[in-house]
């Protein structure tokens, strides 16, 4: 077999590189993007999230409020009372700081807790192909593309003492009292859970079931041929697959439900039981009934930290994703 000699570079050769390199350089020089076009992005961004953050930061540590406001600049230096009185007392109609992010935690754990295993048996009854699968799959999304304020205005309706439909049939069936407060005292959480449920169940089912599609049916085929039963099928093949889309959906549901404000708001109305009183509605109430801004900046400066520690786990989920 011929074999390929490589030849080693002559003089000559290199004084050739060597004089087309700057060239190159300038080719590459050209070619490459130009910064300067993304001075109007950084512009943007500079206006719409570095600016307020900063301004966010300097309110946090100063006596902002009705009578300082005019002149917000000049506005007293309290340091980081602000961010101790958010731990220590609350706003004057409501719970604490330290109480909403409780709150909040377990509100978030709760709901996600409780629609992941709706949202799973949902995606896998309409996976398969049936008759009517479309009519049951555009039904299942009702309670998730109805607005928000109309799912919370008609639970607000339900849970009504006295003559709720709620209370008449925990009433007829004896598990409680007709005169159940659902929307004052410690039952007002579990009415903002169970309303919560209902209306946000249908994100894990399409994430789920955007999930089922994408899991071939040779796996099911060779399992059943093995003598698998459906219940071996799903924890050997379903959910090991389901388990990066599913963890995702998980991370952004409790997210989202951290963040819930507009739910607790309108079935609740300002202020709230303390119960009820989520970090959210807590800042609310601190900066625009109470009018002490300082409080409210940092007490939202606490609600972004908090947020930011699974933002950062769901970084590193993406980041895995590219890896594999």
């Amino acid at each position: 077999m011929r074999e390929t000699q490589v030849e080693p570079i002559t003089s000559s050769a290199a004084n050739t590189v060597s004089r087309v390199g700057p060239g190159v350089g300038k080719l590459q020089k050209r070619n490459s993007p130009p910064y300067w076009m993304m001075f109007p992005a950084l512009l943007l961004l500079i206006i719409i999230v570095v600016a307020p953050f900063l301004v966010a930061v300097y309110t946090s540590f100063t006596k902002l409020d009705q009578y300082t406001i005019a002149n917000w600049t000049h506005a007293p230096f309290v340091g980081w009372k602000n961010y101790v009185n958010a731990f220590t007392q609350g706003n004057a109609l409501g719970a604490s700081a330290i109480q909403s992010v409780w709150v909040s935690i377990a509100f978030s754990l709760l709901t996600t807790i409780g629609i992941t295993p709706i949202g799973i048996i949902a995606a896998l009854l309409v996976n398969k192909p049936f008759r009517g699968q479309r009519w049951v799959r555009a039904m299942f999304l009702i309670p998730y593309v109805m607005p928000i304020f109309v799912n919370a205005i008609t639970w607000r309706l339900l849970f009504m003492n006295g003559w709720g439909l709620i209370d008449r049939i925990l009433s007829a069936l004896h598990l409680a009292s007709k005169n159940t407060f659902w929307l004052i005292g410690p039952h007002s959480f579990w009415a903002m859970v169970i309303a919560d449920i209902w209306s946000s169940w249908p994100f894990v089912y399409l994430m789920v079931l955007a999930g089922l599609q994408g899991i071939s049916d040779d796996l099911y085929e060779s399992a059943h041929m093995d003598g698998a039963t459906p219940i071996r099928c799903f924890f050997s093949i379903t959910l090991p697959s389901l388990r990066p889309i599913l963890g995702l959906a998980l991370l952004l549901s409790t997210l989202n439900h951290f963040n819930n404000f507009t739910l607790p708001f309108i079935m609740f109305g300002t202020p709230p039981a303390p119960q009820a009183d989520v970090l959210p509605l807590n800042v609310y109430v601190t900066s625009f009934q109470t009018f002490n801004f300082g409080l409210g900046a940092a007490m939202s400066l606490l609600t972004l930290v908090l947020m930011m520690i699974p933002a950062f786990f769901y970084i590193r989920m993406l980041r895995l994703g590219e890896e594999s």
